[in-house]
């Protein structure tokens, strides 16, 4: 039996007795799991710093939607019947069914969403969810310069790295770095749109909605991916 099987074992048998560290005190009184900001963690507290994270998650959510409800209310109606099926989504998947569900609405080909794998570790993620860091490089490079967008055209090469076959032909796109922080620009993902017209995306187009669409959806991403790590 490899380690990859012993794991998994292990999962299956503690989902199954929930109970097991409460016959077990001593073992959780002394279990350390490591940490990377903190050192180690005992089980306990690494429940409470899971729990820490997603009261900050809900409080950044908060913050964004009351940012919008005071300063842009157009967009912020606009967002919410996304924001709430969204909410409503455990599953990376759940949440791309629901992100190209609401774009059709608005007569575009699909939403992707791609991952870096330098940033991000789940082996239950689907293959179709990474993207090649290195490969996408000169895209950002070409495309991006200092932004956080690029609308408009890509050249077949282009294309061929983030689409499959059967999700060609593609006119314009609307492409978003995911995670980039302020004076950073290597991004943990990015968010793609597509549409059949080569004019639905172009350079120049106001970007204050995408970029408050990206804030949300970058929420719920540490979400979701927490979900696919538990599986």
């Amino acid at each position: 039996m490899d380690e990859n099987e012993l794991e998994q074992q292990v999962v299956k048998f503690l989902q199954k007795t929930p109970h097991f560290f409460a016959q077990h005190l001593d073992l959780l009184d002394n279990l350390v799991i490591p940490h990377a900001q903190k050192g180690s963690l005992s089980l306990v507290e690494m429940q409470l710093e899971r729990q820490r994270e997603q009261i900050k998650t809900l409080q950044a959510e908060l913050a964004i939607f009351q940012n919008l409800a005071h300063q842009e209310q157009d967009i912020f109606f606009a967002l919410m019947p996304l924001q709430k099926k969204l909410a409503c989504a455990e599953t990376l998947e759940q949440g791309v069914d629901v992100l190209n569900q609401w774009a059709k609405k608005f007569d575009l080909q699909q939403v992707k969403l791609l991952l870096f794998r330098d940033k991000w570790q789940g082996e239950q993620i689907g293959e179709n969810y990474w993207l090649d860091r290195k490969g996408f490089e000169w895209i950002r490079l070409e495309r991006f310069g200092l932004r956080r967008f690029y609308l408009g055209e890509l050249s077949n090469r282009e294309k061929s790295l983030l689409f499959f076959l059967d999700e060609l032909p593609v006119g314009s796109v609307a492409c978003c770095l995911l995670g980039v922080k302020p004076n950073q620009h290597q991004a943990n993902g990015i968010l793609l749109f597509s549409a059949r017209d080569t004019q639905h995306f172009y350079n120049g187009q106001d970007t204050a909605f995408l970029s408050h669409l990206v804030n949300i959806v970058e929420l719920h991403l540490h979400r979701w991916l927490f979900a696919c790590e538990k599986e």
